[in-house]
């Protein structure tokens, strides 16, 4: 498990929530628009806004994932379980546990944070995501970053399937990225 990346790092929700983890990506965008307007954003927008990533969880889903107009915050990467974790004005935590890996099933749903904190992925993983922004001079970086927890008895299945399936999950969180700055900067100049 790696810790914090820095010490000295502005705290987010998400090193409360996970704060070890096994893996973990980050990926960032700038944004025009303020972060009043991009923290609106990441609670509007649908995972069909974001074509890349909706096409690649329809393909997981087996198209159950289509037409789903309920913001990303809502439904995660249509994984059986997302809650939502937690937010504050800039940021939203969502996160499930369960085996995503094919034979794989979902844990029982986690009911609030707390729960999923406590919870041990013995054989199961914790993914927790972390869509947040913060002001920057030319208006807004815009940041999505997850972490994963891996169980024990999961790690011969899961490392395999991560290496696997983690470049299309870098291209579903990129391409959530661009239609959250897309639905910011619809007719915002600031």
């Amino acid at each position: 498990m790696l810790p914090m990346a820095s010490d000295h790092a502005v705290p987010t929700l998400l090193d409360a929530i996970v704060p070890t983890w096994a893996y973990r990506t980050v990926h960032g965008r700038d944004v025009h628009a303020s972060p009043e307007r991009v923290a609106q954003a990441i609670r509007e927008t649908s995972l069909d806004e974001a074509r890349v990533a909706s096409l690649l969880v329809a393909v997981r889903t087996k198209g159950e994932s289509r037409g789903q107009q309920r913001p990303f915050v809502q439904t995660g990467d249509f994984e059986p379980g997302f809650v939502r974790l937690g937010e504050d004005a800039d940021e939203v935590c969502i996160g499930f546990i369960g085996r995503p890996w094919p034979g794989g099933s979902p844990e029982r749903a986690v009911g609030d944070t707390a729960g999923f904190i406590a919870a041990e992925a013995l054989d199961a993983v914790k993914v927790a995501v972390s869509i947040r922004c913060a002001p920057a001079s030319y208006g807004t970086l815009l940041l999505t970053e997850t972490r994963i927890v891996v169980g024990p008895l999961a790690e011969r299945t899961f490392n395999p399937y991560w290496r696997l399936v983690k470049p299309a999950s870098n291209l579903v969180r990129m391409s959530l990225l661009r239609a959250i700055a897309r639905h910011a900067e619809r007719g915002t100049l600031s």
